[in-house]
């Protein structure tokens, strides 16, 4: 086999912000997930679990997903532009990389762990690469449509009509008929309908790396501080309305629009901090350096472990193995938690012999065809 050229050896061409960001959104989607990869009976938690729970719920739930959309947008376009700067052909290789994340998403949702993302992200792979070469102001436009426009319409419809609309549910009628569907098509429609409820952050994310908003966020960091509180501020309020029953025309049609404003005032505030000039404050976020390069082979070792250690919260034989059932939150959350710091510990390590983490390596074997290096040069 003939072997690609490692360009994990410049470490000068990696963006260490944005392994950062992705390391982040890992954690983010991690404590999201937690009640599910611990099947946590909710019903019977104490106030202490509960008030947790809620916490997490308001800050992260919903926003951490479009948050790792952000990322996967900026890094489909990098692929495409490091690859048309070689005078290749992108579209192959990109075909190819998004259908191994196709099938490893399939295989890990429908065997593993019902909660997979990786299925869903390679779908909008597909859909991006239809925008990809979209001028910049319709790249934006598309992408206020999907964030405002699909968000915002289908919460007033079901705010103002009897009969709420639900994609997924139009989608199962519409193809599979009324009744009971096969699970495998099920599925696959209901990764496609979060695709589309997602796409915005998707094609946000490839407009903000096309325009070099990172670049001027830096650059007006007094302007970003300000913006990214009032994202945060109302965002934050608007989920946290319905834990108070709050009927407000302010509140109730946009309970889905709040969750992605939470995203953008969260994603801005990492961005800030990641290059602040005050060393403490940047020197923050290196921990997340190395576990966000191995997000791909992370990701999927959380589902593995968690799904190996608590009963019924994994599928097929997962569903079968554990050592503890119904946990507590606050008792899950704290295996996550020492979960996280192991991997955060172990990537480091890892990519001090190797280049790339073990999944992360196999798809970018599978995605050039080619041999890639995988440990490094002594």
């Amino acid at each position: 086999m003939r072997s690609v050229k490692n360009e994990g050896q410049g470490q000068g061409n990696r963006i260490k912000i944005l392994d950062q960001l992705r390391g982040l959104a890992l954690l983010a989607i991690f404590l999201v997930n937690i009640s599910g990869l611990a099947s946590i009976e909710t019903e019977n938690q104490s106030s202490i679990n509960e008030s947790i729970d809620t916490l997490m719920s308001i800050l992260l739930e919903d926003s951490a997903r479009p948050l790792f959309a952000f990322m996967f947008g900026i890094s489909l376009i990098l692929i495409y532009q490091r690859l048309s700067k070689k005078n290749l052909n992108p579209f192959p290789t990109l075909f190819r990389r998004l259908l191994l994340l196709f099938i490893i998403g399939a295989l890990h949702g429908y065997y593993i762990w019902a909660g997979d993302i990786l299925l869903m992200y390679a779908m909008a792979g597909y859909v991006l690469l239809f925008f990809i070469k979209f001028p910049e102001k319709w790249l934006l436009t598309m992408a206020l449509f999907f964030w405002l426009g699909y968000t915002i319409g289908v919460d007033f419809l079901n705010y103002f009509f009897p009969h709420s609309f639900s994609l997924d549910e139009w989608l199962k009628d519409l193809l599979l008929g009324p009744g009971e569907s096969p699970t495998g098509s099920e599925y696959l429609i209901n990764e496609f309908s979060s695709m589309v409820e997602h796409l915005g952050f998707f094609l946000f994310g490839m407009y903000t790396y096309r325009k070099g908003l990172l670049s001027q966020a830096i650059a007006r960091r007094k302007r970003m501080w300000l913006l990214s509180l009032i994202f945060l501020t109302v965002g934050v309020s608007g989920k946290t309305a319905p834990y108070y029953e709050v009927d407000a025309l302010v509140f109730t049609p946009l309970e889905n629009f709040y969750p992605f404003v939470v995203t953008v005032g969260i994603l801005m505030s990492i961005i800030l901090l990641g290059t602040s000039r005050t060393t403490t404050l940047s020197n923050a976020l290196l921990p997340f350096t190395a576990v966000g390069k191995m997000a791909f082979t992370n990701y999927l070792l959380q589902s593995l472990v968690f799904v190996s250690l608590f009963m019924h919260s994994g599928r097929t034989i997962f569903e079968r193995v554990g050592i503890w059932m119904e946990p507590s939150y606050v008792f899950a959350l704290f295996i996550g938690i020492i979960l996280f710091v192991v991997q955060m510990i172990f990537s480091h390590l890892w990519l001090k012999t190797f280049y790339y983490g073990p999944f992360e390596w196999f798809w970018r074997m599978g995605t050039y065809g080619k041999k890639v290096p995988l440990r490094r040069k002594t």
